[in-house]
């Protein structure tokens, strides 16, 4: 019952700040055990499925400022550097008409990714009004979008994409 998880970034994550994370970050998960298999690379072991399966489940995560890609272990995986390449994200749509906010849209609109796990939609709007909010997977090896075209009922419009909670990245190449 364990996971892997790699921070992904220039910085050097340490053991003991790790530790401090999964206490802190992981409160519902108890006893986990940390164990450093190299550089920015952990193995976190679990007392029980339960917990494990919400740390999985509440993907994105973010330590320092960087992303942390866990995945369930398997034989080698903490070998395999594409085993870490795509992450979790929450990204905002901006800049759709009223009747586009629909999960069915959100879901369209989210096809220009890896996949579309969850599309929320935010009762309320911010100061830029309404948006949709969808939980994808993205290739962090590519430069994010910073939006798309879209047609709908022979209708084309920009959508643009605001990357929630979104660790350091370079806005020149997007990566």
């Amino acid at each position: 019952m364990s996971i892997i998880g790699k921070v992904i970034g220039d910085k050097v994550a340490n053991i003991t700040g790790i530790k401090r994370f999964s206490s802190n970050v992981w409160i519902f998960a108890k006893n986990v055990k940390v164990v450093e298999i190299g550089v920015n690379l952990f193995q976190f072991i679990f007392m029980n499925q339960y917990d494990m399966d919400r740390v999985l489940n509440g993907r994105p995560w973010v330590y320092d400022n960087l992303p942390l890609v866990v995945i369930p272990w398997k034989e080698g995986v903490e070998m395999d550097a594409k085993a870490f390449s795509q992450a979790w994200i929450w990204v905002q749509v901006w800049n759709l008409p009223i009747h586009w906010i629909t999960k069915e849209v959100g879901r369209k609109i989210g096809g220009v990714f890896l996949s579309v796990k969850e599309v929320i939609i935010p009762n309320s709007g911010g100061k830029d009004g309404k948006h949709l909010k969808i939980l994808v997977e993205i290739d962090i090896e590519q430069p994010l979008l910073r939006g798309t075209t879209i047609r709908m009922n022979g209708v084309m419009k920009w959508i643009e994409f605001r990357y929630e909670k979104c660790p350091d990245f370079c806005y020149c190449c997007g990566l």
